[in-house]
């Protein structure tokens, strides 16, 4: 099992500072972007620690990078979130592979009753060992330039499931888009 701190290397290092564009058909373009913030979030940390905003966010990206956030603390703090949790924690490596194999979709709130989660796309995939992995994205909102913006995603959520879950509930009722190209792009230097 790896711990925290190899999980947010292998974030750091393979989805942060990177662009994965994804080309629909039609002539969509999602230019899907990690950042530290979201890094806490898309582990699920907010249900174990109970939405303290100390162990979210950058704070909680902090903390993990200085050893003061650790899976142990992690179960430590609530041992029953913390499983329901673990899938989550430990399938954020295999996201990278899910970015290159999975299907997506257009998600609808209203199409989802069971969900809180806003967002404008799903990316679906099953794994080799039968979990299937939730990617959400929601467009970027800027204040200055709604043309540089256009394209711009951001991973907002993941979700893994077994085959015990209703593990297709989330892809249900939605609208499929087929990729027709995907590729790796470094982001732009300051």
């Amino acid at each position: 099992m790896l711990s925290l701190q190899e999980i947010q290397d292998h974030y750091a290092n393979n989805l942060e500072n990177k662009i994965f564009r994804y080309i629909l058909q039609g002539g969509q373009i999602i230019d899907l972007r990690f950042y530290q913030q979201s890094f806490c979030h898309l582990l699920g940390i907010q249900h174990i620690m109970h939405q303290n905003r100390d162990y979210i966010g950058l704070r909680g990206y902090q903390k993990i990078q200085r050893g003061e956030l650790t899976l142990s603390s992690l179960r430590k703090r609530d041992a029953k979130q913390y499983r329901q949790m673990s899938r989550r924690i430990q399938g954020l490596t295999k996201i990278c592979e899910m970015l290159l194999r999975g299907k997506m979709y257009r998600f609808y709130l209203m199409r989802q009753p069971h969900t809180k989660v806003n967002a404008d796309f799903v990316l679906y995939w099953r794994d080799e060992v039968d979990l299937y992995h939730n990617l959400f994205m929601a467009k970027e909102k800027s204040l200055f330039s709604k043309r540089q913006m256009d394209h711009a995603y951001s991973a907002i959520s993941y979700i893994v499931m077994t085959e015990k879950d209703d593990h297709d509930m989330y892809i249900e009722r939605q609208e499929f888009k087929r990729i027709i190209n995907f590729e790796i792009l470094p982001v732009a230097s300051k």
